[in-house]
C-alpha cells in the first residue's frame, strides 16, 4: 500500500486544483493506490486532452470515470460520448479511451481503476 499523504487514522487526503500534477494530458491528484486499486481526482480545462497519445489510451484493467462538475467529451472504443456532471462512465479492460474539454468551465472527475494490473 502506498500512502501519498499521511499515515494513521483518519487519513485525510486533500485534493483539488492546488494538489494536482499534469499527467496524461490532464491535471490529477492521487487519492490512494494499492495492488488492484488506484484512485484519484482530475480536472480537464478547456483545450486539455487526456490520453491523446495512443500509447496511453488502453489499460489492462477497468476504469470508472465519475464526472462531478462540468462537461466534456470522450471517445471509448471508437465511440464518441458527451459527458456531464452526475454521470459515470465505465471503461472495460483493454478498451481505448480518451477525454477532452472544449467548454469554458473545467470538467472535474473522480477516477477509480481496479482489478489485476491496477
Amino acid at each position: 500500500t502506498f500512502h501519498f499523504w499521511t499515515r494513521g487514522l483518519p487519513e485525510l487526503i486533500p485534493f483539488g486544483e492546488s494538489y494536482t500534477r499534469f499527467t496524461h494530458g490532464a491535471d490529477a491528484a492521487v487519492f490512494y493506490y494499492q495492488p488492484g486499486f488506484r484512485s484519484g481526482w482530475g480536472s480537464l480545462k478547456k483545450g486539455q486532452h487526456a490520453n491523446k497519445d495512443p500509447r496511453s489510451q488502453t489499460n489492462p484493467f477497468p476504469s470508472l470515470f465519475i464526472v462531478t462538475r462540468g462537461a466534456g467529451k470522450g471517445r471509448v472504443g471508437g465511440n464518441e460520448v458527451d459527458l456531464r456532471e452526475g454521470q459515470a462512465l465505465l471503461v472495460p479492460a483493454g478498451i481505448s479511451h480518451e477525454f477532452w474539454n472544449d467548454e469554458d468551465q473545467p470538467m472535474e472527475f473522480v477516477l477509480l481503476m481496479f482489478g489485476d494490473g491496477a
